[in-house]
């Protein structure tokens, strides 16, 4: 095949690729379609407690929420809600069991009196969701979580640790 003709046949392909993208110059009018919610069922957590105590679960393993307080969030941060507080916290997984802990598998489901909080995660401030390597029996570890929170300082503040279907651990407090 000559080069001209392989010119030709390229750009009649790339032609034809481009107006199909246009679609019809009759527009047709939206469809209503209503979709019906489906709330996630509220699970009762495991344990419960408050923040800055441990939490055990009958599994060995124990779980500490620090009291969370406000921060700044940096320049590049993901998950802020305009008009809602951010909130740091660290959480300390204790392995007491006898294998090995995912803690990659961990949900952190926060919600006050006014709404669901979301997730943010900031690498300006080392706040990067939870470990992604086993911990090991017998040890423990410490990471930073943070939430976007509605609602104002001395709103009640609930903090479930989720792991699949499973709600492990609850914590709760107040706002600061």
């Amino acid at each position: 095949m000559s080069k001209k003709m392989f010119a030709a046949l390229t750009s009649l392909l790339m032609i034809a690729t481009l107006t199909a993208c246009g679609g019809s110059d009759k527009a047709e009018a939206p469809t209503e379609q209503k979709q019906e919610l489906v709330e996630t069922p509220v699970q009762e957590a495991q344990a419960t407690g408050g923040f800055d105590s441990e939490i055990k679960l009958p599994t060995g393993e124990s779980y500490v929420l620090s009291s969370p307080s406000k921060f700044t969030p940096g320049k590049f941060a993901t998950g802020i809600t305009p008009g809602q507080s951010n909130y740091r916290f660290e959480v300390t997984a204790k392995n007491g069991g006898s294998a090995d802990l995912d803690l990659a598998v961990l949900i952190v489901q926060g919600s006050t009196s006014s709404g669901a909080c979301v997730d943010v995660f900031d690498g300006d401030n080392n706040i990067g969701g939870a470990p992604t390597d086993p911990l090991a029996a017998g040890k423990s570890l410490t990471f930073t979580w943070a939430l976007s929170c509605p609602g104002k300082a001395g709103d009640e503040l609930a903090v479930k640790l989720v792991s699949g279907e499973t709600a492990l651990i609850e914590a709760k407090g107040k706002l600061s």
